[in-house]
């Protein structure tokens, strides 16, 4: 109850706020409560539940495996409350991208669950036109990559693409980045840098304003090759690399006009040096390779 000068009246109830006010709050709610508790409330809260601003940024990589398998609790959820019998990753994409209604600007994919991701992939690309950030799930089957050239005319606003493995279609995405994607600024990636990649990247993404090749197979050249193209950029991370030493005096060199230039724990190893001494010959090279 609210009391006023000579009357008291009710306070509103929670279900007859404005929906700004409602989606307000709810964004302090878990993405799981806002897909399948809230909407059951009550028509109000239904509505504001289907805002298209809460479902503007979806990070789908956070304690994925708890969250998404056929057992975990948010598909007992929807089987309890909706009758869903076969809960699926595809299906719940599908509901957040509905929701987001076309204006979904940032989007983090987990390890998907189907292999190939073939629907996971076009759902996003049919419904995801504003698509400024997008972060892909690693180990994406050679189906899955080659197709990736095709999708990215789709995402014209794209901004920043984090390639957490890099794809066997690498060149010809950086290409179609470069020529379909006028804003495109950053690019995340990991794996061997081959003479092609550092190609593509100088010659389609001079523009490059943020790139991280952290943990990747870097030889010299290719570094240099990179570097030497991509002249605008501002931030610059290749740690704990192989093919080139962080005390490299021409790599330093050449990084020193860009702001944040971080290479520490970039290593040089030759043949010799791999037969030799068995710390080079461990997990974090092979990976790399």
């Amino acid at each position: 109850m609210e009391l006023t000068a000579g009357s008291i009246v009710a306070a509103p109830a929670w279900g007859e706020m404005e929906t700004d006010c409602l989606a307000h709050v709810f964004r302090r709610l878990s993405l799981e409560d806002l897909a399948e508790a809230a909407p059951l409330v009550c028509r109000g809260w239904r509505r504001a539940a289907a805002d298209p601003s809460l479902w503007r940024a979806l990070d789908l990589r956070h304690d994925h495996v708890a969250r998404f398998m056929p057992w975990s609790p948010l598909a007992a959820a929807f089987a309890r409350r909706y009758g869903v019998a076969r809960f699926t990753f595809a299906g719940f994409l599908r509901l957040c991208l509905a929701r987001a209604g076309g204006s979904l600007s940032h989007l983090e994919l987990p390890p998907l669950l189907s292999s190939p991701a073939a629907a996971e992939l076009e759902l996003v690309a049919a419904n995801c036109p504003k698509l400024h950030q997008f972060a892909l799930p690693p180990l994406l089957s050679s189906a899955d990559e080659a197709r990736l050239p095709e999708l990215i005319p789709r995402w014209r606003h794209l901004q920043h693409l984090e390639l957490e493995s890099k794809p066997s279609s690498f060149p010809a995405v950086v290409a179609q980045l470069g020529t379909h994607c006028p804003g495109f600024s950053g690019l995340k990636t990991s794996g061997s840098i081959k003479p092609e990649d550092a190609a593509s990247m100088a010659a389609s993404l001079p523009g490059l304003r943020s790139l991280c090749l952290d943990s990747s197979y870097l030889p010299k050249q290719e570094l240099l090759a990179i570097l030497a193209g991509c002249k605008h950029l501002v931030d610059f991370s290749a740690r704990n690399c192989v093919g080139f030493s962080e005390k490299d005096e021409e790599v330093i060199g050449r990084g020193a006009r860009i702001e944040r230039f971080e290479i520490g724990g970039s290593r040089f190893v030759d043949d010799e040096i791999m037969a030799g001494d068995d710390e080079f010959c461990g997990s974090s090279y092979v990976d790399v390779m």
